[in-house]
């Protein structure tokens, strides 16, 4: 494969900068900017010249094959962060007969190469935008190979029973028929199993993208002033004005390790204002993307919150109802989930909890792998074979090795070993430069 260089660290004025090379003309391109001789993971200090000129003083670590990242020769140069000296360095690399590197390419060189899967692969990226403890514990798991373990062992066993049919198929006197209670015990076996991981889908969905909160309230009803308690910052500004948000807010914390992403609407009222309408039609498709509104009922106003409009919006949704201002009245009669006041914090560790437990109601434990959607939809499709195969038991052995296939190849593209270029592509485009 050709040699490809980037720069691996974020493009920003910083202590130290990181460029890579991999591939078959690393270490010669990396020995000739230096005028030194590199060997297997001897750290050398050096001078990079373009033609007379000092270009830095770097810290060079070399990585034959296939001990490094990409399981190709690997070259790491470690310089000053400074924008304009790393990026020279870079030109020079890529005028010595390096290609730039693509989004991902060196992680996809190391799934090609057998450095690891392409669960593992996908749980890099995980690692580099995991938000909370909870998403960082389970893109490390990832990492290590939980799933991809998993679902090898699944694939392996499918791959012996295949063989074992086949050899049925084609050996009938020596062989004889394949029992079929046998067939069928071995498919229901791992029928289970991809159920089992298939019910932390929506776990893993939680800790990728976060649980969406949206906060539905009439206008001045403490939407703003919740929101910034919560985040325990001054994001939103909060003013005695009705309809000082006037734009969506969006916001990430967390509560317990679980990711939040707490979305501040404005509040839905008839307006004339043509900015603060598009505001409310943000809202309104805000509503519509949450997990959980939390329908905010000021305790000090009797303005009506759940009129036909809103009442519409969360008709299908899960919502608490939380009384607010709790500090400016003396006595409450309202049927509502939980009263608080954001101004004093009163009842606020409450209401997280409730929060918690509305997260984690339906969850498996948070501690056990969670799959992405490209996983699940692929065991989706191996389960979808599995089951077709046991319909068709009554037919002849054939028949269940069409449906075997299907599942091995389905099970094959979570981990790498069916591979194609569109698929490489897919996963890959979303990473960054220099992963």
């Amino acid at each position: 494969m050709s040699t490809i260089a980037a720069i691996i660290t974020a493009p920003v004025q910083a202590a130290v900068s990181i460029i890579k090379i991999s591939g078959d003309d690393a270490f010669a391109i990396a020995e000739k900017l230096s005028g030194k001789k590199l060997k297997h993971k001897e750290i050398e200090i050096s001078w990079l010249k373009d033609e007379e000129d000092r270009i830095d003083q770097v810290v060079i670590l070399p990585f034959k094959r296939p001990q490094s990242y990409t399981g190709e020769d690997v070259v790491e140069i470690h310089s000053h962060g400074g924008i304009w000296v790393t990026e020279k360095i870079l030109s020079l690399i890529l005028e010595a007969g390096a290609s730039m590197a693509k989004p991902g390419e060196f992680t996809e060189r190391a799934v090609v190469n057998g450095k690891v899967d392409l669960s593992q692969a996908e749980a890099i990226m995980d690692i580099v935008e995991a938000r909370t403890k909870l998403a960082g514990k389970n893109a490390i798991k990832l990492y290590q190979g939980f799933l991809g373990n998993e679902i090898k062992e699944v694939r392996n066993l499918l791959l012996e029973l295949m063989g074992a049919i086949t050899a049925s198929i084609d050996f009938p006197d020596e062989v004889g028929d394949y029992p079929k209670e046998d067939f069928q015990d071995k498919v229901s076996s791992t029928i289970e199993r991809i159920n089992s991981l298939l019910k932390s889908e929506e776990d893993g969905h939680i800790l990728r993208e976060g649980y969406k909160i949206a906060l539905l309230g009439n206008p001045n009803a403490g939407k703003s002033t919740l929101l910034n308690k919560l985040l325990k910052k001054e994001r939103a500004i909060v003013t005695d004005i009705p309809g000082t948000t006037r734009d969506l807010i969006e916001e990430s914390y967390s509560i317990k390790g679980l990711p939040i992403v707490l979305l501040d609407t404005a509040g839905i009222r008839e307006s004339e204002d043509l900015v603060e309408k598009i505001g409310i039609q943000k809202s309104k498709d805000a509503i519509q993307e949450a997990d959980l509104v939390l329908i905010l009922n000021d305790l000090t106003n009797d303005d009506e919150v759940l009129n036909d409009e809103t009442l519409s919006l969360i008709k299908t949704k899960t919502y608490l109802r939380i009384g607010t201002k709790l500090d400016l009245i003396s006595s409450c009669d309202e049927d509502l989930d939980l009263l608080v006041s954001a101004s004093t914090g009163e009842n606020i560790a409450e209401l997280e909890q409730m929060i918690y437990s509305q997260v984690t109601k339906n969850s498996s434990k948070f501690d056990t792998v969670k799959i992405n959607h490209r996983q699940a939809d692929l065991l989706r499709k191996a389960l979808e074979s599995l089951e077709h195969s046991l319909s068709s038991s009554h037919l002849a052995e054939d028949f269940w090795t069409i449906d075997l296939r299907n599942a091995i190849q389905a099970l094959g593209e979570i981990t790498g070993e069916s591979l194609t270029e569109e698929l490489l592509d897919n996963i890959f485009s979303r990473f960054c430069i220099g992963k």
